[in-house]
């Protein structure tokens, strides 16, 4: 019988980490995180299409130098707030979300028409840079990793400290 891997999802200002939930051994350390995104490509708001495309562009470049190792059939999760609101913004139940692929595609072409002016105002996301950085960031995780979901656990009502990060 074998053991299907979790990676959890930590998302940092200059970072966003996978770790192995089994062993917690660092499974990857992307140099993308929301300060530095936000920093980079939205400063300027509200968000323009230019400063999205750099945004994809920049975060697919530094997911490939990661060189990330993902297990095979690896079930990806967090315990991040940014994710679950985004799960929020997609419309799904708050209990224990999962976010599938498609809904962060959904949620990106909101975006993307928010970006050429165009999104209807109740489609449109929070004009909020640490949003779109966590759309983009995501939306190419999933896909250059090949995730088909993301399980957005509830934060334990109290967290030790801890190297690796908290578990889902």
């Amino acid at each position: 019988m074998t053991m299907t891997t979790t990676l959890q999802l930590t998302l940092n200002p200059s970072n966003a980490q996978l770790h192995n939930m089994q062993t917690g051994d660092l499974v990857g350390d992307i140099a993308v995180g929301f300060e530095l995104m936000t920093a980079q490509h939205f400063s300027k708001l509200p968000l323009d299409a230019m400063a999205l495309e750099r945004a994809i562009e920049w975060t697919e470049d530094r997911i490939q130098l990661g060189r990330i190792a993902v297990p095979k059939g690896a079930i990806l999760c967090t315990q991040e707030d940014d994710v679950r609101m985004l799960a929020a913004i997609a419309g799904l139940d708050q209990t224990t979300p999962t976010l599938h692929v498609d809904a962060v595609e959904n949620v990106f072409s909101r975006l993307v028409l928010q970006a050429f002016g165009q999104a209807a105002p109740q489609q449109a996301l929070p004009d909020i840079a640490r949003t779109f950085a966590t759309v983009v960031l995501l939306r190419e995780l999933m896909h250059h990793l090949c995730f088909d979901h993301i399980q957005v656990k509830a934060k334990p009502q109290f967290q030790q400290a801890n190297t690796h990060g908290p578990f889902c």
